[in-house]
């Protein structure tokens, strides 16, 4: 729970910091529900993905500031329960300076998080032993992940966005895809990228985890998406639509992304429908803080994928996606 200072400050620990979150735990057991202890660190919590729970300890990673401001940092504190109270055991503090966090994973004794401001710094903890937490290794590449998924032991799935360097600051880009290879956690690389469209293009996927869909019988990766296409890439310039609906792409740590085919759902904008609707060779305007498109979720069942939208629910066979099974009208209209 975020929490602003009052009268008197936080507590020592925390200096003049001026942002900090309480954390509290509850013991879950039916009839005997109860409340168990509570902590405070410094900062604020992206989202769920930045608190773990591991071997007894809490991993919570959060950002102190906001940008521009240059006293922006980031911490990544471990938690215990001592009596009623959440002790911090363990700190990594002033993470990437003048950056704030765009995606968090833990996954068992590592723990991966990346910043951003003009490049995306992968950075990549060692959490083996949960009081003198570390950065192993760290990974500097254009653009930044906004969710990562575990590909398998070694490699992670990312979605994000491109991003162009203009001095103190970056225009955000296209759509991206990266999987990067973690095998050697003091040596992170990025294994295979592609871009889709250009400054302007979205996914509900890039703000909503619940959107990426990876089949891992299949190697393939559903994103919804809003593909936008010929724009200069700066300022409010965002191009135009030239696709919307859902990509899939077989994805493999060996050979990287390959498309495979697209299921289209017409693009409507709440805003215009009265009018016709705005879609395809129409004005992009999508910001990346609210990124969105017409498909909200994907499901895979054996060979075929249902994509979900407001207006429609489509199924197409994976192993031809050149026409729709069933297409099923949710309200009227396109």
């Amino acid at each position: 729970m975020r929490q602003r200072p009052v009268a008197g400050g936080w507590y020592a620990d925390f200096g003049d910091a001026d942002e900090a979150s309480t954390v509290h735990q509850f013991q879950l057991a039916g009839a005997s529900n109860a409340y168990v202890a509570s902590g405070l660190v410094k900062g604020r919590v992206l989202n769920q993905f930045a608190m773990d729970e591991h071997a007894g300890h809490l991993r919570i990673a959060t950002t102190t500031g906001h940008l521009p401001d240059p006293k922006v940092h980031s911490t990544l504190s471990v938690l215990k329960r001592e009596g009623s109270a959440l002790e911090t055991v363990g700190v990594v503090d002033d993470v990437a300076p003048t950056e704030d966090i765009r995606s968090v994973r833990f996954l068992g004794d590592r723990g991966y998080v990346v910043t951003f401001k003009k490049t995306d710094p992968l950075f990549v903890f060692d959490l083996a032993d949960p009081e003198h937490p570390e950065i192993v290794g760290e990974l500097k590449i254009p653009g930044f992940s906004t969710y990562m998924h575990p590909l398998d032991a070694d490699h992670l799935l990312a979605i994000g966005f491109e991003a162009a360097d203009q001095g103190d600051f970056a225009y955000f880009q296209g759509l991206q895809l990266q999987v990067f290879d973690v095998s050697d956690p003091a040596v992170p690389t990025l294994a295979h990228k592609t871009t889709i469209g250009t400054r302007g293009s979205s996914s509900e996927a890039a703000t909503n985890h619940l959107a990426f869909s990876f089949f891992t019988p299949r190697e393939t990766l559903a994103v919804p998406v809003t593909v936008c296409e010929g724009t200069s890439g700066t300022g409010s310039d965002y191009g135009t639509m030239t696709f919307s609906g859902v990509q899939l792409y077989h994805v493999t740590t060996d050979s990287g992304f390959s498309l495979t085919g697209e299921v289209a759902h017409p693009y409507v904008d709440p805003y215009y429908e009265s009018s016709g609707g705005s879609g395809v060779g129409e004005a992009c305007n999508s910001w990346w803080t609210e990124a969105q498109s017409m498909v909200k979720r994907t499901v895979f069942m054996d060979d075929f994928v249902y994509s979900i939208s407001e207006r429609r629910i489509k199924v197409s066979d994976l192993r031809d996606l050149t026409e729709d099974v069933a297409d099923v009208a949710l309200v009227a209209g396109p």
